[in-house]
């Protein structure tokens, strides 16, 4: 049902079938354009799909029309049908008559195929649920997890640059003490050196007057 679900989609969104310069397209392939249009009464938020999103949802609604098919002919078969005779019945209506005609044989009435057209709706709608909770289940685990790492790792940032900050200073400040000490260091070294010097100086003055006053002791009393 691939054009059936382009039909479908194409109520929202506009589909620009021209290829670009540096996009190669088969005989089949669609280039989805711009973004979803917002009709009257539509609760549909705006947003925009590429083809990749089109491939991909196309797949799961034609599996889940597959899945939910009934028995015997009905809105499936349908709208099946249309998609082969669009090629050759351009008038929507005509189309539409020659489709119910070529079922109808098949025993598929007007209720039969608007019973299965609302079955077919709830369908849908079932599984918009199912996926809606997969979505919220996916956002209060994954994401919620992700986003609590980024609030922790914005928090440890933080943290590591106040460390940082208290660290440099650190630094900073040992440096200067470090330069201070040196100099003090350099200052005391040089005092004991000359306080050194000047008491050997001293100190051999001093025993050579004491060997002196011996031998003047010795000579002259």
């Amino acid at each position: 049902m691939a054009s059936f679900f382009k039909k479908a989609l194409g109520v929202f969104v506009e589909i620009d079938e021209t290829p670009t310069e540096n996009t190669t397209t088969n005989n089949n392939q669609q280039i989805v354009t711009g973004n979803f249009k917002n009709p009257a009464n539509s609760n549909i938020p705006l947003a925009s799909l590429n083809q990749q999103d089109i491939d991909k949802f196309e797949k799961h609604f034609d599996k889940l029309f597959e899945q939910s098919n009934m028995p015997g002919p009905d809105y499936y078969e349908f709208c099946k049908v249309q998609e082969t005779l669009e090629a050759h019945i351009a008038d929507e209506k005509a189309r539409f008559a020659a489709a119910f005609a070529s079922l109808s044989v098949q025993g598929l009435t007007k209720q039969r195929l608007i019973e299965a057209a609302a079955y077919y709706k709830e369908v849908i709608l079932a599984d918009k649920m199912k996926f809606e909770k997969a979505i919220d289940q996916k956002s209060h685990t994954d994401l919620e997890t992700k986003k609590s790492s980024v609030t922790d790792l914005e928090k440890k940032i933080v943290d590591n640059s106040e460390l940082i900050k208290k660290l440099t200073k650190e630094i900073s400040d040992a440096q200067v003490k470090i330069a201070a000490m040196k100099t003090e260091i350099s200052d005391e070294e040089k005092r004991l050196a000359t306080n050194k010097n000047g008491y050997n100086l001293a100190c051999e003055a001093m025993l050579n007057k004491i060997s002196n006053d011996i031998l003047k002791i010795q000579s002259n009393l």
